[in-house]
């Protein structure tokens, strides 16, 4: 992405938001960032090849000697090249997110604790941090020093009820480092908007994706600051890039219909207090299965065909950044399409593996090809 276009896309998004503020009586805009440049839409995401499908999978990363690891339901498990599942570890309830550390050890989210080494005889339970308890374990990440992230997205919701938090604006998420050594857990950043993943690299220092504020920012400190914002999506968990930078999932985009409800506090909690919260009007990881999901506006079936560019109430989408956090390219699926509610992704060689949480599946493309397919025969 050259330096000059991310120029105009900012002056554009600007003009967007002036222009929307302008018609809204309480002087906010409702406009969101366009699908343009790095983020062009495509059918990528769509039509990749299928590696495996359950809807307990919660999870992937690249572990140990480039094996593909998974969360599905309460288990660990290691997904094969041709989608068989080998199990590595069981626990008591179901798992929320996964990683491995440096020296081998499985760390698991449990929903409102951590459970480091799983599958040993001496696994080391996390419940707590900075004297306040543990509530929605969104995400784990390796930290460079061989201890651990967490992502606790929420201290007023679990995992299984975000919307609730984004439908009351809540911003109450944390990051905290675990000692390699000890365990001893430490809160890094509070007051975030749902974070709901981290990465750590040399280049980049910590990364953490915050949801509802539509960015990705850098903590320095016991500070965070915005490195990457005005996303057109909800950011959610990364994953390291072979040859540098990352990938970063977004688990549904953006629509004003969404920006507008989270304006309207009086609608919100009428719709809160009476609606099954499967049929609010907030972004979801899968749609079209149920006739009662509420309509976007201009997401009409016409001749029994739903456009690609209706506005989205699930979505999919990854993109690849670089070390220097400037957008690369982006895989989609599109309104429409199955392959939504992308929230985990893995790198092994060549190959990205995503899930589609919408879908229950483990999706997988070849690097190479979409690069060619994006650029043409010479693209590096």
């Amino acid at each position: 992405m050259k330096p000059s276009f991310q120029v105009e896309n900012i002056m554009l998004d600007s003009l967007i938001s002036w222009i929307g503020s302008r018609g809204n009586t309480r002087g906010k805009s409702l406009s969101i960032p366009v699908f343009d440049g790095a983020f062009k839409p495509n059918n990528l995401l769509e039509e990749a090849k299928t590696l495996v499908e359950s809807t307990g999978f919660s999870d992937i990363i690249s572990g140990a000697n480039n094996r593909l690891l998974a969360a599905c339901d309460n288990r660990v498990v290691e997904v094969s090249k041709t989608g068989e599942l080998s199990e590595l570890a069981v626990l008591d309830r179901a798992i929320t997110s996964l990683a491995q550390l440096k020296d081998g050890r499985i760390a698991v989210g449990l929903g409102d604790s951590v459970l480091i080494g799983a599958g040993t005889a001496n696994p080391v339970s996390i419940d707590s941090a900075g004297g306040q308890k543990l509530t929605a374990v969104t995400a784990l990440a390796p930290a460079l020093d061989g201890g651990l992230l967490i992502c606790d997205g929420s201290k007023s919701y679990g995992c299984d009820d975000w919307a609730w938090d984004l439908m009351n604006n809540c911003k109450d998420g944390r990051v905290i480092a675990v000692d390699a050594v000890g365990g001893n857990a430490r809160v890094v950043a509070a007051g975030l908007g749902y974070a709901f993943g981290a990465y750590e690299s040399d280049e980049t220092g910590v990364l953490v994706s915050e949801s509802w504020k539509h960015q990705v920012c850098q903590i320095a400190g016991k500070n965070a600051r915005a490195a990457i914002d005005r996303l057109p999506g909800y950011p959610c968990r990364f994953a390291a890039a072979d040859d540098g930078g990352f990938w970063l999932t977004l688990f549904c985009s953006r629509t004003q219909l969404v920006e507008f409800v989270l304006k309207e506090n009086d609608y919100r909690a009428e719709m809160m207090a009476t609606i099954d919260p499967r049929f609010w009007i907030s972004p979801s990881f899968g749609s079209g299965a149920d006739f009662l999901e509420p309509l976007q506006g201009g997401g009409v079936k016409q001749m029994g065909v739903l456009k690609p560019w209706a506005p989205p109430r699930s979505y999919g989408l990854l993109v690849r950044f670089d070390a220097k956090m400037t957008p690369q390219y982006s895989m989609h699926s599109r309104v429409g399409g199955h392959n939504h509610g992308i929230c985990a992704a893995a790198q092994i060689g060549d190959t990205i593996y995503a899930l589609s949480k919408g879908s229950g599946r483990i999706v997988e493309m070849s690097i190479r090809a979409t690069r060619k397919t994006l650029f043409g025969e010479d693209a590096a």
